[in-house]
């Protein structure tokens, strides 16, 4: 099944009007009188929603893709797989640790809004719509690092925030690669005892590519590596065995989704990029 890249809406961020409920609705609900209370963020809501007031007064509402809580996340946060392409190649963004949890972004803003830490040359695309203060942070506890935290202009509301650098963003080296690993998806048959683990990888565009499919048998204690070629309207063209080896053992379907997710799959990048050569010589 092919994956393509739906249209890029405008972007979607905060009316003055939206401004104005949200600095009401923040002072109002009894919930956020009292720091360290939040709602949980469900997609039940809507984006506008508060789910968290500071002990500084700064505001987080749940956001979409554009601001809040849903950008930050999906945007900085070490375990996001959002692939951000400008259509010539994969942006890096920069990322917290990964040892940071989303609940603690609330924290690491309150550190950085000060006075101080106001940039009063704000270079921001949007400058006169967001303020910006950037200030310094030890996500370790011992190093300090340069955060940036971006608010609506004039109030406490939180449109973003995220480190400078991008030393932790395992891809940040790879910005002109023209893959990028989609959602893996692991599927278990009981009947027949076997797992398969399926890879995607997405160009520029986000339609898929090419796959890793990782069959494994229960009784068995060897499991087969295959690549899937797919043309660009989304077909299947083929595949090839790429490696037979020991059997890798996870605690569950979820051990191994998160895995294959996650870690360096280096070889198999690499040979991607000479099946292409291979292909153009033909």
């Amino acid at each position: 099944m092919i994956i393509k890249q739906k249209a890029r809406p405008v972007m979607e961020i905060l009316t003055q009007i939206d401004i104005e409920n949200i600095k009401e609705n923040s002072k109002s609900n009894p919930v956020f009188q009292y720091y360290g209370l939040r709602k949980l963020v469900s997609s039940k809501m809507n984006w506008k929603e508060v789910v968290e007031v500071s002990d500084k007064g700064l505001i987080l509402i749940k956001g979409n893709c554009d601001t809040g809580y849903q950008h930050i996340n999906e945007r900085h946060n070490f375990w996001s797989i959002k692939p951000y392409s400008n259509g010539k190649e994969f942006q890096a963004q920069s990322k917290f640790p990964e040892y940071i949890a989303p609940i603690e972004f609330i924290k690491i803003a309150d550190s950085i809004y000060s006075l101080e830490n106001f940039v009063i040359k704000n270079e921001h695309t949007e400058a006169d719509k967001f303020e910006k203060y950037v200030g310094d942070y030890s996500f370790d506890g011992e190093n300090f690092e340069k955060v940036n935290l971006i608010l609506y202009k004039n109030t406490k509301i939180i449109h973003s925030l995220y480190p400078q650098n991008k030393r932790y963003n395992k891809n940040k080296n790879k910005t002109k690669y023209p893959y990028t690993r989609g959602q893996v998806k692991v599927t278990t048959d009981k009947l027949f005892k076997i797992t398969e683990i399926f890879v995607p990888f997405l160009d520029i565009n986000l339609h898929q590519k090419y796959g890793l499919v990782i069959d494994q048998t229960k009784e068995d204690d060897i499991e087969e590596w295959n690549i899937l070629s797919f043309n660009n309207d989304g077909k299947y063209e083929g595949h090839l065995l790429f490696a037979t080896k020991t059997k890798t053992k996870f605690r569950g379907d979820t051990s191994a989704r998160i895995t294959f997710q996650h870690c360096n799959l280096k070889i198999i990048e690499d040979f991607l990029l000479e099946m292409d050569k291979n292909k153009k010589t033909k």
